[in-house]
């Protein structure tokens, strides 16, 4: 035991996989850390809250290695395939009745991605791919989220008639209203499978390749698709701490002071930042167009007072700068509902520009654009990425820009139905 804490000691303070092991060398337990000195650290404190079956696991135990991963995401994946490979005892019995997350892949012919605590009802006749097991279930959702930003893939049951909300907010081709998408998408989840199974240097090898080949062939946009594809990965396991940070942003809201003083400081102003109404078009070339209105009271939503515009303008071509307009020119008519303190438009510097022409000169206004996640305002010449305003702002804003989309695809959805 002496050995073992002294060798502990020498552990590094970085992510990566830690191993149990017996006086044979066979592993009796893997378990994952952000930082291994400190987790596995915690195994041999003195304390008499200390479950039964961890004394167990301590007192087999014979000597503890460890194996170093670039990020915490490396090492969620590293763990689900030595789990699978050595199926130590104690990963078993330390679960209680805790189970495990699989991620399960579909037999249809776009391959649909789904998570489950029991692989063994996902049969042969159902599903092609079983990957796991992986303990956090937390830190596996987000890690699919990521990847769903760089790979998109479908999640709708069949027989699903209309393109999903993940769809129009780009997480999605749509395999399932769109049959030209199926092969993109099966690329897609062989490219994810890949990832999950700990391939990711042999995927980002040919992917590289792939961009080279198209771009010799002068193929460019295919040659830009691929390069998409590889920063998409890169930055996903590029960031160390990253499912930290998000599982600190989940467990406590961000304080809405924070948020406040940044938005302050963007717009150049000193005014108080409570009421923020953010707005959305939605419509399929110009037809049946309808607007959102979402509020947020100090970073929280206030569904009361959301509202939904059926949009009038009939030019001839779609113009979604126009259609901003003039909802923000009706809302302001309205003298009996509270003025927002900030109103967020999504879109970029065309949309601001289209909401400056109609509310007053005094109006704090932004824009988030949603391709390359940048925040336009009135005050600065050039877009801010939504990735540099800090964790709290950022996360308050793609929060009421996707709630705004939500609320008017919903809508959308609603009226273009009462039509047919």
């Amino acid at each position: 035991m002496k050995q073992i804490k002294e060798k502990i000691r020498s552990f590094p303070s970085s992510p990566g996989i830690y191993f149990f092991k017996d006086k044979a060398g066979k592993v009796l337990y893997v378990g994952k850390a952000n930082n291994l000195r400190a987790r596995v650290r915690q195994y041999f404190m003195r304390s008499g809250n200390r479950h039964p079956k961890t004394e167990a696991l301590v007192r087999e135990s014979a000597r503890v290695s460890f194996k170093l991963c670039e990020s915490e995401v490396d090492a969620l994946i590293a763990e689900a395939r030595f789990i699978k490979k050595y199926a130590p005892k104690y990963n078993v019995i330390l679960r209680d009745d805790k189970n495990y997350f699989f991620v399960a892949i579909s037999k249809e012919a776009y391959s649909r991605i789904s998570l489950t605590h029991q692989p063994d009802m996902f049969g042969s006749s159902t599903s092609k791919h079983i990957i796991g097991p992986f303990t956090d279930g937390g830190a596996l959702k987000e890690t699919l989220r990521l990847l769903r930003g760089a790979y998109p893939y479908c999640t709708c049951k069949p027989g699903t008639k209309r393109a999903c909300l993940n769809y129009h907010l780009g997480r999605c081709l749509a395999p399932c209203v769109h049959p030209k998408a199926c092969a993109q998408t099966k690329r897609n989840v062989q490219a994810i499978v890949a990832i999950l199974e700990g391939k990711r240097n042999a995927l980002m090898r040919a992917l590289t390749a792939r961009m080279k080949r198209a771009s010799r062939a002068e193929e460019f946009q295919k040659a830009s698709e691929f390069k998409k594809q590889i920063d998409g990965i890169q930055n996903i396991f590029s960031h160390r701490f990253f499912l930290e940070r998000f599982r600190e942003i989940k467990q406590a809201k961000p304080q809405w002071s924070v948020v406040e003083k940044k938005i302050q400081l963007l717009l150049k102003t000193k005014k108080t930042v409570g009421r923020v109404e953010c707005y959305d078009i939605s419509n399929i070339s110009g037809t049946h167009a309808v607007g959102s209105m979402v509020v947020f009271g100090n970073g929280e939503p206030s569904k009361n007072q959301y509202r939904k515009f059926k949009i009038k303008y009939s030019g001839d071509t779609p113009d979604d700068p126009k259609m901003m307009a003039e909802v923000l020119a009706r809302r302001i008519k309205h003298s009996e509902w509270p003025m927002p303190d900030l109103i967020i438009v999504d879109g970029g510097k065309t949309q601001l520009s289209a909401a400056q022409s109609v509310l007053p000169k005094t109006q704090l206004v932004m824009g988030l654009a949603k391709k390359q996640e940048e925040l336009y305002t009135p005050v600065r010449p050039l877009p801010i990425l939504a990735k540099n305003l800090g964790k709290e702002t950022l996360f308050f804003v793609q929060r009421i820009r996707d709630e705004a989309h939500r609320f008017a695809i919903t809508y959308h959805r609603k009226l273009r139905g009462k039509i047919r």
